[in-house]
């Protein structure tokens, strides 16, 4: 299922949403050296030029790394993109890959970077038909801490699954994932525009609850799987969009609950 757009209409432009599609693009084309990095979640690079590889694993958020709080050492990069070992943190002796690299900042910086353009028009689309809605309802401030505390937990909640890991978390898709729950929340009746692929594509208009619902369980799909899809990330980026929904549905009741009753005259 992609959704394509949503009926929601838009009080003022949503300045926030496009500026971080911008960011993510530019990031993309202007900045990573080569565009069709690719890494299987088994460790092993494919498609992937030494430039390539060496800018990605130079700004990425890598679990091993942020468990550490020190960049992978020479040790355990070779390990990993030579022999294909993913859970190659135990080299914890020797020089570092790259010294410089602050490994939380990367964790930040991960969120503008994407291995294909596939994946940056997939993360793209969905941040503009869920984004642009929570970012009018809430205000932009509240939008992007949304995006990036979102992202945040999206990439601990990989790291908690998957602590040993030396294989970079690349990708806006945990951010994205949380503004998805709080879109559940917020409009769950909202009817989304969508290309769904059973048997011959069809476009329909379906419910927000059930397409975000049928979304975020088939992410689990992948608990067992090498597609090299960061389960983890978005069930956690998606259950905190949730539940900062909920607050701010509460929030929004209590206020209307307060404001005083007119007497007729």
């Amino acid at each position: 299922m992609i959704p394509m757009a949503d009926e929601n209409r838009l009080r003022r432009f949503p300045w926030c949403t496009v500026l971080l599609i911008a960011a993510c693009t530019l990031v993309y084309f202007g900045v990573q050296p080569g565009h069709a990095v690719k890494f299987a979640w088994s460790g092993i690079a494919e498609k992937v030029t030494t430039s390539d590889l060496r800018f990605v694993v130079d700004n990425a958020g890598i679990p091993c790394e942020l468990v550490r709080g020190r960049p992978l050492t020479e040790h355990e990069y070779q390990d990993t993109f030579q022999n294909g070992n993913a859970d190659a943190c135990t080299h914890s002796n020797g020089p570092a890959h790259d010294p410089g690299k602050n490994v939380y900042l990367a964790a930040v910086l991960t969120m503008f970077l994407h291995e294909s353009i596939p994946h940056l028009f997939g993360n793209m689309l969905f941040l503009w038909v869920f984004g642009n809605n929570i970012e009018d309802r809430k205000g932009w401030w509240r939008f992007l801490l949304l995006y990036l505390v979102g992202g945040a937990i999206a990439t601990a909640s990989q790291v908690a699954v998957d602590p040993s890991s030396t294989v970079p978390i690349i990708g806006a898709s945990g951010a994205i994932a949380a503004v998805m729950g709080a879109y559940l929340v917020c409009y769950p009746k909202a009817r989304i525009k969508s290309m769904i692929f059973f048997g011959p594509m069809l476009l329909r208009k379906v419910s927000a609850a059930w397409l975000l619902v049928i979304w975020f369980l088939l992410q689990f799909q992948y608990v067992a799987s090498d597609a090299g899809i960061a389960w983890a990330a978005h069930v956690g980026g998606f259950t905190f969009g949730v539940l900062v929904g909920l607050y701010w549905r509460v929030r929004e009741r209590r206020a209307a609950g307060a404001l005083p009753v007119p007497v007729p005259a």
